[in-house]
């Protein structure tokens, strides 16, 4: 498997006791603890149970990164997976001659490094303030040997998630400007609860590594999209959408409401 950003639609009753708070070694820029004690995972998210929120509940960790820190290093061992409790987090490369590449901006709700690499080939930042929960790879490859349901689980979000990253291709190699960032906010306002405006954490050329344009053209894509009426632009961080996409692109796995 190629490394994802995978989303979860449930979560598990708590049933086991969770060890009390811990703080351990961390990265720069990064403060980790185990799960605190209190509620159950049915009363943080009301949803039912699945493995992997089950194996994430009972053996990992709480870790913060501060803004602009650095999550996960290109190179770097590939030795946790990562569910976002909150905050957003770009993830990227950078070619040979410097262009970076914004492949994905996982919000709360999902998951980063599902992978079978031994080191990571792309580097993950925290846009703002974010939290995670890490789950040790080691602890997940043990579990997928023995645990049919849990491979069965793993595969069918990443089915999802290849069909998502084909659609980016398609609308980076085939729609206009204006379209791309339209798409783009109106993926990011569904991943957000806020029904009003929403703030967009990413800077303009986060934006524009993000769907192939740059800084400039994302500028005048926003305001196209102002003087059209399809959003309303309240502040340079705040944004409504007004008008829907004619042809939306399909849905993208739910995420995992933590």
């Amino acid at each position: 498997m190629n490394d994802m950003t995978a989303s979860f639609a449930s979560a598990n009753p708590g049933k086991h006791s969770i060890p009390r708070s811990r703080t351990v070694s961390s990265r720069p820029g990064a403060t980790f603890t185990s799960p605190r004690p209190g509620r159950t995972e049915r009363q943080q998210t009301g949803h039912d149970s699945t493995e992997l929120l089950a194996l994430f509940r009972d053996s990992a960790f709480e870790q913060h990164f501060r803004p602009d820190s650095t999550m996960m290093l290109h190179g770097d061992p590939a030795d946790n997976l990562y569910l976002l409790v909150s905050g957003t987090v770009r993830c990227c490369t950078i070619d040979s001659t410097g262009n970076r590449q914004i492949f994905a901006f996982p919000t709360k709700g999902h998951l980063i490094g599902i992978s079978d690499m031994d080191h990571w080939h792309f580097t993950a930042e925290a846009v703002d303030h974010v939290i995670v929960k890490s789950l040790p790879r080691l602890t997940l490859e043990q579990h997928l040997a023995v645990n049919a349901a849990l491979r069965l689980e793993i595969g069918a979000y990443m089915r999802g998630l290849l069909a998502q990253r084909e659609r980016q291709l398609l609308t980076m190699s085939s729609i206009k400007g204006p379209e791309r960032l339209f798409r783009f906010l109106e993926d990011y306002a569904e991943s957000r609860s806020n029904t009003e405006h929403v703030v967009l954490p990413m800077c303009r050329r986060d934006i524009g590594d993000h769907i192939g344009l740059s800084m400039e053209s994302v500028s005048r894509a926003f305001s196209e999209l102002k003087r059209t009426g399809r959003i309303h632009l309240k502040s340079h961080e705040k944004y409504k959408i007004v008008y829907k996409a004619e042809e939306p692109m399909g849905s993208a796995p739910r995420p995992f409401d933590v």
